[in-house]
């Protein structure tokens, strides 16, 4: 339900803003904070499938070709996995710090190129870098509450 709540506040963001302002990925830094902050004995496969949910959703109602976003989205989610799951439970609390604001910039950077990159980037480079630099003060607020998660967790 949180991750549907995001995807419908960021679509709402960017409804308001009536494209005069990219709107960061909120739905993708859920994701990320899900993936990090809770323990899934099931596994990771739920957030494969709901960035692939929410990435076809924003493809068909933003960007109109589907695909585009889905892929980023599962790509970032896959990334995550992999190198968050490397790091054995011990080591997640202390300097870990650098490596979640990475993969959050990450998930801020690979879903809004990929269009930029297969269908060219002659007007989408501008609201490329307005998107990264609206998405920064998202993905710091997002990484100072799963530092402070992680941190509660460790104690």
């Amino acid at each position: 339900m949180f991750l549907v709540i995001l995807w419908l506040l960021q679509d709402f963001l960017t409804v308001f803003a009536g494209g005069g302002m990219q709107i960061p990925g909120l739905f993708m830094l859920g994701i990320i904070y899900r993936l990090i902050c809770k323990d899934d004995s099931d596994g990771s496969l739920w957030a494969i499938w709901s960035a692939f949910a929410g990435g076809i959703l924003w493809d068909l109602r933003w960007v109109g070709i589907p695909g585009f976003f889905t892929l980023g989205n599962v790509i970032v989610v896959m990334l995550v996995i992999k190198v968050w799951g490397s790091i054995p439970p011990q080591g997640r609390v202390s300097g870990t710090g650098l490596l979640i604001f990475i993969l959050m910039e990450v998930s801020q950077l690979v879903p809004p190129l990929i269009p930029i990159i297969i269908l060219g980037g002659d007007t989408g480079w501008t609201f490329f870098f307005l998107q990264q630099i609206y998405s920064l003060p998202a993905i710091l607020l997002t990484l100072r509450v799963v530092l402070k998660k992680l941190k509660e967790k460790a104690i």
